[in-house]
């Protein structure tokens, strides 16, 4: 009967527990400190925005004669952005990067997280997303050839002062079609996300509580 009551339990929190997302929106992760991580802000219109797009709180060191990056919003060709409704594309004409100076302490621990993908154009083409802190290169996204398919990179890193610059590399070998970016997140290590449970799963738990404490009267009983 024990055996029973605990396996009982095991399944109603399973059942209460709440669903956890593919991938977590930077913009509600707690303690980001990237502005404008998904590059929602000062869209001017629907689909491509291009070639001179200007996205709040990013800089461009792209070619401004030949193009810099483009924004795509509400999906391209039915690829939908990774968070919200607009990502960038790098590589745009020419070699493209773009850069943020985020706030941050010395000493502390931060974990990096981004997603890239492919827009395919040339055979054996590929896409590559590389992320530099303080023109130090931390992570890459690597070759990418697999076309319109989200890839996430994580890594942390340790501040060294009071600022520090990340920096986003198109690296793909085909100019003119570049390299998808969205969904940045900086976040220091004193954070934790955490789901908070719908009511209805609480009240699940409730009941199931409930009803283990009936039975376990009931064997008393017995």
């Amino acid at each position: 009967m024990r055996r029973r009551l605990v396996t009982i339990a095991a399944l109603l929190v399973s059942a209460a527990a709440p669903s956890i997302a593919a991938a977590q929106s930077c913009r509600s992760a707690v303690g980001n400190i990237v502005l404008n991580c998904s590059f929602e802000l000062g869209v001017v219109r629907n689909g491509a925005d291009y070639p001179f797009a200007v996205v709040s709180d990013w800089t461009s060191l792209g070619n401004t004669t030949t193009g810099t990056f483009e924004r795509w919003t509400n999906s391209f060709n039915g690829f939908a952005s990774q968070d919200g409704n607009s990502h960038l594309e790098l590589q745009v004409n020419s070699a493209t990067a773009i850069r943020q100076t985020l706030g941050t302490t010395a000493g502390r621990t931060y974990t990096l997280d981004f997603w890239a993908a492919h827009r395919p154009r040339d055979r054996n083409g590929f896409s590559q997303v590389d992320v530099y802190v303080n023109n130090v290169l931390l992570a890459t996204s690597g070759q990418i050839s697999t076309p319109y398919q989200w890839r996430n990179v994580s890594q942390m890193f340790t501040a060294t002062g009071p600022s520090t610059t990340i920096e986003f590399r198109g690296m793909g070998n085909q100019r003119s079609y570049g390299d998808f970016l969205d969904n940045v997140s900086v976040v220091g290590d004193n954070f934790t996300t955490s789901t908070v449970p719908e009511p209805s799963s609480v009240a699940l738990l409730g009941s199931g509580v409930a009803m283990l404490g009936f039975m376990a009267r009931r064997r008393r009983r017995a």
